[in-house]
């Protein structure tokens, strides 16, 4: 089921925007944080493949390869360029 917003169809699952490469989000994103992280953290391809970088160095995700990862900072840095501001009671 999904849920239209400003033309753009969101993941009930998730609340991100579905578009290419929402599943490899879901499979090495989601699985250990939330969607609202992604939506409260937007930045470039650059702020999203250090994000990346981050999260494998310091928290635990595993090696993802060459193409899973550029769908993943495609997807991230198309969908999720701005910050966006969040309620807390969302």
């Amino acid at each position: 089921m999904t849920t239209a917003v400003n033309a753009e169809e969101i993941d009930n699952t998730t609340g991100l925007i579905i578009d290419k490469g929402l599943g490899k989000v879901k499979e090495n994103c989601t699985i250990c944080h939330t969607g609202r992280f992604i939506v409260v953290n937007g930045g470039d391809r650059e702020f999203w493949t250090k994000k990346i970088h981050i999260m494998q160095s310091a928290y635990g995700l595993w090696k993802i390869d060459k193409e899973d990862k550029e769908l993943l900072i495609n997807y991230l840095a198309k969908n999720y360029s701005k910050k966006k501001n969040v309620s807390i009671d969302k």
